[in-house]
């Protein structure tokens, strides 16, 4: 079985596929892709695949790329994955940190490690992944990329967990076409609840039906309809009741005028 991942390997996409595998015992051929998009339209094509995509930062927060697919691809999740995310600074085997004086990465590890940057008062530039900003290491140049990833293709940490904060992590789903899933089972469902129109007390609405049936809310995110400016669809998930209890939400949110796409139920 194929699972898309945004590659190359040693990304952080990858480091999580790896942790997939090592949880479900089960060994996917992994493939990678260039960019999120290439990873959506790949799985897209193939009914038979996978693919675990990145949906959240403790830092960055929501991957609107991924957020706005689900919205318009027939996929489903069937787990999600949560990775650390550690930063390391790469260079050649003996090479010191006092040798370095550029770096590269990508802006969103430049912008997670820029007090270990501004400490070594290190000039930086951006590439176009984690892993790309090795090929740039060089007598006096360094690179920021995940913690693992270097050693796969030679080089060496200079120093490690450079991250400015330490509880930074992604979560990560896994994705497979609806029409090959049934029967889904798992404590967490997410759900895209979307208005037909602009009225006063919409989101209130929607956490009061919750709220009424004690369901506890894990994450809350609005995204915009792409319609018109100042509305909104909210992807909410929650820990998901019995099948009951969710068919009688849905159908209050749906006597509300909301339109309710299930993603998903997954562990």
């Amino acid at each position: 079985m194929t699972l898309f991942y945004l590659g190359p390997k040693g990304t952080f996409s990858y480091l999580a596929a790896l942790k997939l595998q090592s949880q479900t015992q089960q060994e996917e051929q992994l493939v990678e892709c260039s960019n999120l998009y290439e990873v959506m339209s790949s799985l897209q094509k193939d009914s038979s695949a996978s693919a675990i995509v990145p949906i959240e930062n403790s830092i960055e927060g929501t991957i609107n790329v991924i957020a706005d697919s689900l919205i318009e691809q027939n996929f489903v999740i069937i787990e999600e994955i949560f990775l650390d995310i550690a930063f390391a600074l790469y260079g050649f085997p003996h090479q010191s940190i006092t040798d370095i004086k550029h770096v590269y990465s990508i802006g969103p590890a430049i912008s997670q490690t820029q007090k270990f940057i501004h400490e070594h008062q290190f000039d930086y530039d951006y590439t176009s992944s984690t892993v790309a900003s090795l090929d740039k290491i060089d007598a006096t140049t360094g690179a920021i990329a995940p913690l693992g990833s270097g050693e796969m293709y030679g080089y060496e940490p200079l120093a490690t967990h450079i991250e400015d904060y330490p509880h930074n992590m992604t979560r990560f789903l896994v994705l497979k076409h609806a029409s090959e899933v049934t029967n889904q089972i798992g404590s967490e469902c997410l759900l895209v609840i979307t208005p037909t129109e602009d009225k006063p007390g919409l989101l209130a609405s929607i956490l009061n039906t919750f709220a009424m049936f004690q369901v506890n809310l894990k994450w809350i995110e609005s995204r915009p309809l792409k319609t018109q400016l100042g509305m909104y669809r909210f992807f909410v998930q929650a820990e998901c009741p019995d099948t009951i209890v969710l068919n009688k939400i849905l159908t209050i949110l749906e006597t509300l005028d909301f339109k309710i796409k299930n993603l998903g139920r997954f562990h």
